[in-house]
């Protein structure tokens, strides 16, 4: 499931340019908590030193020069601040005089070891090291029986608490600042998208009949721009193409027209014999229809059409009496399921010439005491008819050409041009609809057209 996400998220440009952005803008944040996490502890440790260093200095002055209560005094005032404490130790070790802040612990047995563990009675300078918690400054100090240590320490504790409140404030810039400007970031990048996404939209809504329109963005960048205009020029060419196929087929079909009708007369008029005669009135016959269909599927994307609201319950209920009466040299069985009251906005003559191919194909290449089925259903929004029939099928090699001109298949029967399909298939997607079909040899074949 987690692998199926990040393979829909990185499959669109929108995707990975929104995963590269969330994820720098992620890894900036936390480069720059951690650098000034790490700025901050520096600075209060550094601070911490600097401060329990003068305070030690200051409590060795006063352990030297001064004695009795007055020096307990200035050494109390010493620790008047939060997490303080101070320890004056003897030669041997043990604690002269003790005293802390009220908010820090007394000092353990343990720390007044590593007291004289990590000081040296010879050395001026302060030594510094941390102990559970308490930062300590110690150095030598003269008292009454020798060479004493005194140290001052400071608790950790105020350390991480400031550190901690330092880390919210900065998290409350990084969450009320620093995020709602990636938002406006993100957003603004989205926005960039948006010609992009105009662009796919406009090129798939243009068919083989709006080959004239053009793509056209708002304030292009040159980027756009340059993509925009090498799809119109793309687009151009396709028109030019298209237009010049349909008026070699219109020109080709009207050119033949004429020598055919010379044809049919003088073959109708000549002496023959009769069933010469009538093959060779078949054979024209033949041509003169292949020439109607080239020159109407040459007309379906170039002439205008009238649109009206029609009802495709009428136009299935016509095609299931043309069934009927075609279907009876062969002994088929029409069957329907077809929804009353529905209609769809389009070209009547148009869509009934594309439905009645397939109806007329499901005649010619059907088995002797096959069926036919039509169906007409709406559903959300979507308008369904099917032709399923028992026929012979069509192989899978003939299925995915079964659309192209002229082509019949290999199991084709009967003298068709090839172009009943081609046509379907001009007319229903000219009209906005789809049509699609699938085939197994000797089990039959179902044709689908939908229309939104």
């Amino acid at each position: 499931m987690k692998n199926k996400l990040i393979q829909e998220i990185t499959s669109t440009l929108r995707g990975r340019l929104s995963l590269w952005y969330l994820t720098s803008i992620g890894l900036i944040i936390l480069l720059f908590l951690t650098a000034v996490s790490g700025l901050i502890w520096i600075t209060l440790q550094d601070q911490i030193d600097h401060h329990v260093h003068i305070a030690v200095n200051e409590a060795k002055q006063v352990v030297e020069n001064y004695w009795g209560e007055e020096r307990d005094g200035l050494i109390k005032n010493l620790v008047s601040a939060k997490g303080m404490t101070v320890v004056v130790l003897s030669p041997d070790g043990s604690p002269i005089l003790e005293t802390n802040s009220p908010d820090v612990a007394l000092v353990t047995e343990h720390q007044l070891q590593k007291l004289l563990t990590f000081s040296s009675l010879y050395d001026a300078s302060p030594t510094h090291f941390t102990e559970n918690n308490i930062r300590f400054a110690a150095m030598p100090a003269q008292v009454s029986a020798g060479k004493g240590i005194v140290a001052v320490g400071y608790s950790t504790q105020i350390l991480y608490a400031t550190l901690y409140r330092m880390l919210l404030v900065v998290a409350g810039i990084v969450f009320f600042v620093i995020l709602p400007i990636a938002y406006v970031g993100y957003k603004l990048l989205n926005k960039q998208l948006k010609p992009l996404e105009s662009i796919t939209v406009q090129a798939k809504a243009i068919t083989v009949s709006s080959l004239g329109k053009r793509i056209t963005i708002a304030s292009p960048t040159q980027e756009l721009k340059t993509i925009q205009e090498a799809l119109n020029t793309m687009l151009t060419q396709l028109e030019h193409i298209f237009t010049g196929e349909r008026q070699f087929f219109s020109d080709a079909a009207h050119t033949l027209k004429t020598p055919l009708a010379v044809l049919r007369s003088q073959t109708e008029n000549a002496n023959l014999v009769q069933k010469v005669r009538e093959d060779m009135l078949k054979t024209i016959d033949k041509a003169n229809d292949t020439i109607q269909d080239l020159l109407f599927l040459s007309r379906i994307n170039g002439t205008v059409r009238t649109v009206e609201r029609v009802s495709l319950t009428d136009i299935m209920s016509d095609l299931i009496e043309l069934a009927s009466t075609l279907g009876e040299e062969k002994k088929l069985t029409i069957s329907a399921d077809i929804q009353k009251e529905v209609y769809v906005k389009t070209d009547k003559k148009l869509l009934q010439r594309a439905l009645s191919n397939v109806v007329f194909n499901a005649i010619s290449y059907n088995r002797q005491q096959g069926s036919i089925n039509l169906t007409l259903k709406e559903k959300h929004h979507f308008i369904t008819v099917i032709v399923k029939d028992t026929g012979i099928g069509i192989s899978r090699h003939d299925l995915s050409q079964i659309f192209s001109r002229f082509y019949r298949g290999n199991h084709a029967e009967g003298g068709g041009s090839g172009l009943g399909l081609a046509i379907s298939k001009a007319a229903v997607e000219s009209l906005g609809g789809k049509i699609s079909i699938f085939s197994s040899v000797n089990k039959g074949t179902t044709v689908s057209v939908t229309f939104s």
